[in-house]
């Protein structure tokens, strides 16, 4: 990141006024590596995955017989059920709601953490060497002219539909219509979606693709881009700011699969490239 200069520079490629803020999107690059070394967010950390199986809640504690076995806590160390909209967890006779990205931490042992892609729980190793050797997020030289402005064309009524995912699973996601854009000189279209999941703000705009780059200079499954309204039928998509799926640095997460028509037909390089490793 040093070899970045820090300026602004005005432009959204397909014509309306903004602003493409380079020092933000550094500092935001060097906050993503920083939890990336973080012991207790990290995917580099994650050692197992226990799926929820419907309704049964999962079981911590010393006991062998606990579906998730902890060192250096109580036979019966917590109880956590998956809710529609997050966690509940019950421990010491207590009982409390997590938040999606809540950690939750017993002393001496390695930490859980709850994910929302479809409900499971990861197990963190603060003592993973994959912390110290990665692979960590790298990404293409930051690009104004990747970052434009896009027209949510909406379905007359968005439909629900069904997202796959990496780990074999079947994803439910509201499709919100095609965003239209222009990059490189090109008029291009990708499906918006937002996936009906706990997490999932009732406004976010996501975006699943793949192009010319992906499975050469880009991870093969394709990335994400988040697209930020500008008012009305507006949308800001800065592909600067497209990131790997977090299935990139650890297969132990489930992530969506682009939809098959989102193949772009040039390169974007910008955002994340492919970290290697997997």
């Amino acid at each position: 990141m040093a070899g970045y200069a820090i300026a602004f520079v005005a432009l959204w490629a397909a014509g309306g006024p903004g602003v493409f803020d380079l020092d933000a999107l550094v500092k935001d690059r060097e906050s993503t590596l920083a939890s990336f070394r973080d012991p207790h967010v990290s995917p580099l950390a994650a050692v197992a995955r226990h799926d929820f199986a419907g309704d049964r809640p999962m079981t911590f504690g010393s006991a062998q017989d606990n579906d998730v076995p902890l060192e250096g806590v109580p036979a019966r160390a917590a109880v956590v059920r998956a809710l529609p909209d997050g966690f509940e967890l019950e421990r010491e006779g207590k009982t409390e709601r997590l938040a999606l990205a809540r950690r939750c931490r017993w002393a001496g042992t390695r930490c859980g953490c709850p994910i929302r892609t479809f409900p499971a729980w990861v197990v963190l190793d603060p003592q993973s060497p994959r912390l110290k050797t990665g692979p960590f997020p790298v990404w293409f030289a930051p690009d104004a002219g990747s970052a434009v402005e896009g027209r949510l064309l909406r379905e007359t009524s968005p439909r629900e539909e069904v997202v796959l995912s990496t780990r074999g699973n079947k994803r439910r996601a509201l499709r919100l219509g095609k965003l239209e854009f222009t990059l490189q000189g090109k008029v291009l279209h990708l499906t918006a979606l937002r996936l009906l999941e706990p997490g999932a703000g009732e406004s976010s705009v996501s975006v699943f693709f793949r192009d010319a780059t992906t499975g050469r200079e880009t991870y093969e499954v394709g990335r994400y881009v988040d697209a930020e309204s500008l008012g009305g039928d507006r949308y800001a998509l800065d592909f600067n700011r497209a990131y790997n799926p977090t299935c990139a640095f650890s297969p132990l997460y489930n992530c969506p699969i682009p939809p098959r028509e989102n193949v772009l037909p040039i390169p974007v390089r910008a955002g994340e490239r492919d970290p290697g490793g997997h």
